[in-house]
C-alpha cells in the first residue's frame, strides 16, 4: 500500500511539474524565480532534518521527498524560459536568514526534531509572496490545475503518514493540503470576479 501512494505521489506531483514548466513555457504563469530558490532551500533542510531524525521512512513522507526535486525543476524551467532574475527582497533575505539560524541551532542542539518543526514554519511562510502576488495583482500569476496537483499529492499523502503515527510526516503534509488550498481559493475568486465584470461590461 505503501509503495502505491509513493508511486502515484510521484506521478501527480510529475504531472504539477511538467504542466507548471508548460504555462511558465508559455508564459500563462509567472512565477517569481527567488521564492522558488527559497522553497527549495526550505523543503531541502525539511527532508535533511527529517532523515536525521529517529523514526524516519520515505513512504511516509514522500511528498517532502519529491518537494526538492519539484522546485529544482521549477527553478530551471524559469531560468530557461523566463526573463527572471534572481532577486530577494526584505522578506526573503529575513526568510533566508531564518534558514541560516535554524542550521545554527541544529548544530548546537543536535535537535533534528525541533529543527524540521521550525522549518516546517519557514516553509509555510515561504507561500505568503505568492498569496500576496495574487492578492494584489488581482490576475492568474499562478495555474490553478498545477495547484490542484500538488492538492491531490498532500491528499494521497496524508494516508501514509497518519498510518505511520509519524508526526513530522503528519504536520509536512497537512501544510501540503493547506497551503495549495489557499492558492486555488484565491485563484477561483480571481476567476469569479472576472467573470462578473465580464458581464457587467456586456
Amino acid at each position: 500500500m505503501e509503495n502505491l501512494t509513493s508511486i502515484l505521489i510521484a506521478v501527480v506531483m510529475s504531472v504539477f511539474v511538467f504542466w507548471y514548466i508548460y504555462e511558465i513555457f508559455t508564459s500563462k504563469v509567472r512565477p517569481s524565480l527567488s521564492t522558488w530558490i527559497i522553497y527549495f532551500i526550505g523543503t531541502s533542510l525539511s527532508l535533511i532534518t527529517y532523515l536525521s531524525a529517529s523514526n524516519w521512512d520515505f513512504a511516509s513522507n514522500f511528498v517532502n521527498v519529491m518537494d526538492p526535486l519539484v522546485s529544482a525543476s521549477i527553478i530551471i524551467a524559469v531560468i530557461l524560459f523566463s526573463k527572471a532574475k534572481v532577486k530577494f527582497n526584505s522578506f526573503e533575505k529575513w526568510y533566508l536568514t531564518g534558514g541560516a539560524l535554524i542550521i545554527i541551532f541544529w548544530g548546537f542542539s543536535s535537535s533534528s526534531f525541533v529543527s524540521n518543526l521550525l522549518t516546517q514554519l519557514l516553509i509555510f511562510v515561504s507561500y505568503f509572496p505568492t498569496i500576496q502576488k495574487i492578492i494584489t495583482e488581482k490576475t492568474k500569476t499562478e495555474s490553478r490545475f498545477a495547484w490542484s496537483m500538488m492538492l491531490l499529492a498532500g491528499v494521497i499523502a496524508i494516508f501514509p503518514a497518519v498510518a505511520s503515527e509519524n508526526l513530522l510526516s503528519i504536520i509536512y503534509t497537512e501544510r501540503t493540503i493547506l497551503m495549495p488550498s489557499i492558492i486555488i481559493f484565491l485563484l477561483f475568486l480571481i476567476d469569479r470576479n472576472s467573470a462578473k465584470a465580464k458581464l457587467i461590461n456586456k
